[in-house]
Parts: structure tokens; sequence; C-alpha cells
């Protein structure tokens, strides 16, 4: 009887190991899809307030062609930025090509980071592992920022503003139960991508330049209605508006309100 009662715990137990490991792959392909997928032109219209800054910025943008970025660019023209945009594709970003110059190339190049640095104020990444590249996306986020920040001085940049995830360990964090989840599930699911975001801080934190690592949740390709939950020790919420999160980072273009920090962003549920 007991043999019989341990063995039906046993297979219990690996019922919902499984059954939990399977719902943090599925969750984590969604932030995954959700931080690549092309916005639609009607989400882009209103993504963010189209408000004129007070000042003028060239801003060399790294993933304009997913759907975060396609909110950073939208959100960095609406405020009548200057864009420099890298994609190994042009034809992605072909509607904007009269309104931004367009580098081509890949981003684990210096030599085109170089050139998409030149004449530049601050550096925005967005840039994420693409499913296609298989193996040859394995730290590309560390890849990146180390071309990134071996530019920026010659360039006589000194801003870095880089979207990263909400799993993302920093010193000061004191996570609370959402917070300790987020991180538990990105640890099952995607370790490797987690791995390479952990990297592009350590890179950071050892570096001499102003730069804010904006960690995020669940990013929903959803335009503005109101500015972001902003916390520096844990997750405010479980997802996040795309809209908000390119109102915040063009916000941080003029304001550097969190240099050398890595802010936690989240949206608050819409009323009913």
């Amino acid at each position: 009887m007991l043999a019989r009662h341990f063995a039906q715990c046993c297979g219990s137990m690996h019922y919902w190991r499984w059954l939990l490991r399977t719902l943090s792959i599925l969750l984590c392909a969604s932030l995954m899809l959700a931080c690549t997928a092309q916005p639609t032109r009607e989400d882009l219209a209103y993504s963010v307030p189209q408000t004129e800054s007070s000042q003028h910025h060239t801003v060399a943008l790294l993933g304009a062609s997913g759907m975060v970025g396609g909110y950073l660019l939208e959100a960095a023209l609406g405020r009548g930025y200057t864009v420099r945009a890298l994609a190994r594709n042009p034809a992605k970003l072909a509607r904007f090509s009269n309104r931004i110059t367009i580098i081509k190339g890949d981003a684990r190049d210096p030599a085109v980071i170089r050139e998409l640095l030149h004449g530049s104020d601050a550096v925005i990444s967005a840039l994420g592992p693409v499913k296609a590249d298989g193996d040859a996306s394995h730290f590309i986020n560390t890849t990146v920022t180390r071309n990134i920040l071996e530019a920026m001085p010659a360039e006589d940049i000194s801003l870095y503003i880089a979207v990263s995830g909400a799993a993302v360990v920093m010193p000061d964090d004191n996570r609370n139960l959402l917070g300790w989840w987020i991180r538990t599930l990105a640890q099952i699911g995607l370790r490797g991508a987690l791995q390479d975001k952990q990297a592009e801080y350590a890179l950071l934190a050892d570096s001499t330049v102003d730069w804010i690592l904006v960690r995020c949740p669940l990013i929903e390709p959803k335009p503005f209605d109101e500015p972001p939950l902003v916390s520096l020790q844990t997750p405010p919420a479980f997802q996040l508006r795309a809209g908000a999160l390119a109102q915040f980072i063009m916000e941080q273009v003029e304001t550097r309100e969190f240099i050398r920090q890595g802010p936690f962003l989240g949206s608050s549920k819409p009323a009913n």
C-alpha cells in the first residue's frame, strides 16, 4: 500500500513539474514573440503622444524592425528626433526611408556599429535574439553591447539605453512575489537569453558610460495610454504596453533620470 501511494505521489510530482515547465516555456515564448513581432501601422500611429521635444537629438536605434523598436522609432520621430536605424534587411523599414537614415548591416560587426553611431547623441537598443539565426544569436546582446561600448568614446556619445528583461538581477533589487515568479519562469524557459542579458548588464556596470537598463516584463503590442509604473526594486506589473515603454525611453534621452540604474517598468490594468 505504501509503495503504491509513493508511486502515485512520484507520478503526481512528475506531472506537476512537467506542467510547470510547459507553462513556463509557453509564457517565455510569448515574451519573445511579443518583443520581435512587427507592429501594424494602426498600432504605431497612436503609440505615444506626438509632442515636439524642446531639444534636438540624433538617436542611433538598434532593433527598429521589431515590435518594440517600431514603437521607439515612431516615438523618436514624433518628438522631432533624427533617427539612424540599423537593419539587416532595409526593406522592413521601407516606409520610413524618407524620414530616417537606414544603415544596412549586422550589429555583431564592429564596423557597422561605428557607422551607425556616427553623428549620434544617444544609442538605444531594442535588440533581441532572432529565432531564425539559430546558434548565431547566442549571446547577441552581450556581443552587440560590447561593440557599442567600444565605439561610443570615438563618437563622443555618453548615453546608452538598452531594453532588457525583468528577470535580470541588480544589486539593489528587493523582489516581491511577482518579481520572484518572473525570474523563476525565465530561469526555466529562457535560461540562455537570461544569461545573455545578465552578462550584458555586467558589461554596462563595468563601463564608464552613462547607461540605463530598462527591465521589462511581458511587453504587449499596445499603444500609449498612460505613463508606465516604475520601480527600482521589483517589477510593478506582469505586463507593459510597448507605447508606454517607448515614451519612457524617449523621456530618458532628455532627462537622464535613471543613469546607471535598471528601472523596472509595468503597465497598470485598464479599468473595467
